[in-house]
């Protein structure tokens, strides 16, 4: 991992890699990380650049951490000096006393001021513009190019509000929720993501979103760069109810991060935009677009869903007097109980399953 995932300016980012061999221990760890220039790809004629970066020069660091074939956890940290507008790669390889070797990555991720602007050519002559692309947090590639293959990934974007004190405001609330719902957190709510982690690239966005309560706008920058991102969920502050839009790739949500569960706040929203799942509890927005839906228009609806899903019709219940059915093994679920232990199940969970599937095969969206 590296710390911190992203900062918009000049800073000191530490890639440490853990590695764990009980039976023969660890030899060795070796860390290589490229270092150059974000860009914007794609800026011959009249073509507009890439929201998505590309990498331009730069050069290749590496760092190996020996080991007397320890058997509890060792630890090996490169540290990079991460000036304006850097992008960085990296992978890591350990090595057993046995020689078995296992490798991670590779990953992605930007650092210092962002880019800003881009050079175009029109017809011959060559134009400076205003252009942002969106900012790599975790992006599972060591090729950052526009024509880097996404398809099998969900790109989920994280864009800060109008209520924001400044933008590393923003950057410094987002990693704690960030490696919370990936990597840290130990409730069963985070299982889904912590277990199909990889299927995720992260990224950043640049200011201009604005959220309260179910109402989002976007203006320029974050207006463009969000067409990066498979779903967006903007970052606020201030006290109001979190609500996001029922869409599979394209949506959005509001998180209000200094809450206590605001990481179970993060993935619930993200239930409703990257996945078209539907309020499961009473009062919520008992509608869903998922495959399948979680949330039924009947009883009849609810029962021949279940069926098809090999979930048991008894479980079909109505969700208080609203007239839409859900089932329900009685076990908390993330779309219905504000719990830390809940998880996707019944038909979120099934639709879950449907969405990894989609993603493996290389068509997440």
């Amino acid at each position: 991992m590296h710390d911190p995932l992203y900062r918009a300016q000049t800073h000191t980012s530490t890639i440490t890699a853990r590695a764990t061999e009980a039976k023969s221990g660890i030899n060795q760890i070796n860390i290589t990380a490229t270092v150059g220039t974000i860009t914007a790809c794609g800026t011959s004629n009249v073509i507009l650049p890439s929201l998505i970066p590309c990498r331009t020069g730069g050069f290749t660091t590496s760092l190996t951490c020996g080991f007397a074939n320890v058997k509890t956890e060792v630890t090996c940290a490169l540290p990079l000096n991460l000036g304006p507008q850097r992008i960085v790669s990296y992978s890591v390889t350990t090595r057993a006393a046995n020689n078995r070797t296992a490798t991670v990555g590779p990953v992605t991720y930007a650092g210092g001021a962002p880019l800003t602007t881009a050079t175009i050519n029109i017809f011959g002559v060559t134009l400076n513009i205003p252009w942002e692309t969106a900012r790599p947090v975790i992006w599972r590639t060591d090729a950052p190019s526009s024509n880097t293959p996404r398809g099998d990934k969900i790109d989920w974007g994280f864009v800060p509000d109008a209520d924001m004190p400044n933008y590393r405001a923003f950057t410094d609330d987002m990693q704690p929720m960030v490696l919370s719902l990936f990597y840290t957190d130990t409730n069963s709510f985070s299982n889904w993501t912590r277990g199909w982690k990889n299927l995720f690239n992260i990224w950043a966005g640049p200011n201009g979103a604005d959220g309260e309560g179910c109402s989002r706008t976007f203006n320029s920058p974050a207006s463009t760069v969000r067409g990066a991102f498979d779903g967006t969920a903007i970052l606020h502050r201030n006290d109001f109810r979190d609500c996001a839009s029922i869409s599979l790739g394209g949506g959005a949500g509001t998180t209000q991060t200094n809450l206590g569960d605001a990481s179970w706040v993060l993935l619930h929203e993200a239930g409703h935009f990257l996945f078209g799942l539907g309020d499961e509890y009473v009062g919520g927005g008992n509608a869903s677009i998922s495959n399948p839906k979680n949330v039924l228009n009947s009883q009849q609806a609810c029962t021949s869903t279940s069926t098809s899903n090999s979930l048991p019709t008894g479980q079909c219940v109505q969700i208080g007097s609203s007239g839409t059915w859900r089932n329900d093994d009685g076990a908390t679920t993330t779309m219905e109980d504000r719990a830390l232990d809940s998880d996707f199940r019944t038909l979120a969970g099934r639709a879950m399953g449907n969405q990894v599937s989609a993603c493996v095969n290389g068509s997440c969206y």
